[in-house]
């Protein structure tokens, strides 16, 4: 496990990072933008992009001066104790993201595939599956949901297209209209759905090519934003902004109100619900991956099934959580708004500042000693 002999490409990444970030946006966003008048939730999401792209400019510059992992670069940027202090915060975030997810996908096959499940077996078994998967490797994992990403892709745009016909443009109209106060917050919210690609700092061991790995984030992100505003548009077209806000899963429920050309499939939902499943899974793995990965370097574990076990644990006793008190989603919520988002930016900040204060006193000192050599 975590092998780094096969090595993912850029193609692979870039598709990796589209399913991470797809199917939770996609899901949830556009009941979370429909507060807003007409199609103002397209600047939002614009807006989201932008605080995403910028994310991934930060990390890129840190990439370009680390020499090894993310976690050596750290240490040796701002030492060991603030480097170990900087993983931890990473492992809560994939952590408390794979609990999050969790929930989600289990909530989505309870209400969509089997009614009358069990929350507990059925989170048990995703995160089995989950298990399975980073034993695996990401190298399986990159050929799998290479598989998905064509399988699902190709009839989720068909059925977007047969949807078209019936968007009721006038319902896209006022634009402009809504306070700026109203667009930049939701512009994070859009931004906090994008904080996944953070995935890329641990990717450098794994990827063939990992000097352009931001540019795999770039676009994963802008593909995800104009799929995001193709679905918020055709959504906002079908229903209306009152009834879009109203509805849990929306683009779930669009999915079978599409009639097919003859009639032959009825329940085309229930297929199209895999779309979703598929990709709130590969995030969910991510999770998982990113947080036994993070682990497995803060103990220096040669194996990981501890931190592998440590991080399952944690993902399902907070998956339970949120299901069984639902408050907690606020607090989550609240926690990616204050805490999550400004600690991500906040540390590759730091790393950049310190990372260019340490360089500069190299060079004084190295041309001190040029210097006092030559006299």
């Amino acid at each position: 496990m975590f092998a780094d002999n096969w090595k993912i490409s850029l193609r692979q990444v870039r598709r990796l990072l589209m399913l991470d970030i797809f199917g939770l946006s996609s899901l949830l966003l556009p009941g979370l933008l429909s507060s807003l008048t007409g199609g103002d939730g397209i600047f939002c999401l614009i807006l989201g992009m932008a605080g995403g792209s910028l994310m991934l400019w930060l990390m890129q510059k840190n990439l370009q001066n680390a020499e090894g992992t993310y976690y050596d670069y750290m240490k040796d940027t701002v030492g060991q104790t603030i480097g170990d202090i900087f993983m931890i915060f990473y492992f809560l975030y994939f952590v408390t993201l794979c609990g999050f997810v969790l929930y989600q996908a289990t909530l989505l096959v309870m209400t969509c595939l089997l009614p009358e499940g069990s929350y507990f077996w059925i989170s048990v078994l995703l995160l089995l599956l989950a298990a399975y998967g980073t034993i695996r490797g990401i190298e399986g994992r990159a050929r799998v949901y290479e598989i998905i990403f064509w399988f699902l892709g190709i009839p989720l745009l068909i059925m977007l297209f047969l949807a078209l016909r019936e968007v009721h443009t006038d319902y896209w109209t006022p634009v402009a209209a809504s306070g700026v106060e109203m667009v930049v917050q939701k512009g994070i919210d859009v931004w906090i759905f994008l904080l996944p690609l953070a995935a890329v700092l641990f990717l450098k061991p794994f990827c063939r090519e990992s000097e352009k790995l931001t540019l795999c984030g770039e676009g994963a992100l802008i593909a995800v934003t104009l799929m995001n505003s193709l679905i918020y548009l055709i959504l906002l077209g079908v229903f209306g902004k009152n009834t879009l806000g109203a509805l849990k899963r929306p683009v779930i429920t669009l999915m079978g109100m599409i009639n097919l050309p003859g009639g032959f499939f009825t329940r085309q939902e229930v297929i199209m619900t895999a779309v979703w499943f598929f990709a709130l899974f590969a995030l969910m793995h991510t999770g998982v991956f990113q947080s036994t990965l993070i682990l497995k370097e803060l103990f220096h574990e040669p194996k990981n099934y501890y931190s592998m076990g440590i991080s399952l644990f944690f993902a399902f006793f907070l998956g339970m959580a949120f299901f069984k008190n639902t408050v907690l989603l606020e607090v989550y919520e609240s926690c990616q708004r204050w805490i999550v988002l400004p600690g991500m930016m906040g540390i590759l900040l730091i790393l950049l500042l310190a990372h260019r204060i340490r360089n500069g006193r190299r060079e004084k000192k190295g041309g001190e000693e040029t210097c006092g050599k030559s006299r």
